[in-house]
């Protein structure tokens, strides 16, 4: 069905250390969906995207992603599925030791594609995301902008049909962060599901956005 949820949480829950960091969180995305969560800081909202990404499990509650109970994945499960996604998490850094290019190639490279396809495959994301003259670039001579661009093509290396993207324009000036803005909108427009959370409203033209503001005990939907 068209309107069937991809990404699912049903009053998940995670506790860290004693202290509630998910409280019976409960929502759902549509494929095609450009999604913002909402809130102030420490309402869970990195959390939630690394709960719809496995890299987190719920201490109780269920996470669904295209039907499947990824909370009773294995790890190996939950590795397979991240392939299919595009993370732009706030722990995700550039190595600096390695070109932009190469820093792009590495999830190619961890889906098992082979080095040419992966240089590939890279070089078409830096395309994509408008700084295909950077991949021979170290990551130390960007700009704070260009730096989340690579990000980006690095999420988008491997064809994800999600995208979970983690404040993606905190600390970019307002023509930096409309230009990501405006990619993360195309890929939308290109069948690809995107959620983001961020502390603040992401106005994309022309492309529809629905924020869901996360509060304690669960979670409150805005339309927009």
């Amino acid at each position: 069905m068209a309107d069937a949820a991809l990404l699912e949480l049903r009053q998940a829950s995670v506790i860290f250390n004693g202290a509630a960091a998910v409280d019976r969180v409960s929502l759902s995305v549509r494929r095609g969906e450009f999604v913002v969560l909402r809130g102030a800081t420490g309402s869970g909202k990195s959390t939630v995207l690394k709960l719809l990404a496995g890299l987190v499990k719920p201490t109780s509650g269920e996470v669904i992603v295209a039907g499947d109970r990824v909370d009773s994945f294995s790890e190996m499960e939950r590795r397979w599925l991240r392939r299919s996604m595009g993370l732009m998490m706030q722990d995700g850094r550039l190595l600096e030791d390695r070109t932009v290019h190469e820093n792009v190639m590495l999830p190619a490279l961890a889906a098992e594609e082979s080095y040419a396809e992966a240089r590939r495959r890279a070089f078409l994301a830096l395309e994509k995301c408008g700084i295909g003259e950077l991949a021979p670039a170290l990551p130390g001579r960007l700009s704070a902008g260009e730096k989340q661009l690579a990000l980006l093509a690095r999420a988008v290396v491997n064809r994800p049909v999600v995208i979970l993207a983690d404040e993606p324009v905190a600390h970019l000036d307002e023509a930096n962060a409309q230009a990501l803005l405006a990619l993360l909108a195309a890929f939308v427009h290109a069948g690809v599901t995107v959620v983001a959370a961020s502390h603040e409203a992401l106005p994309v033209a022309g492309t529809p956005v629905r924020e869901i503001t996360l509060a304690t005990p669960g979670a409150v939907e805005v339309r927009s």
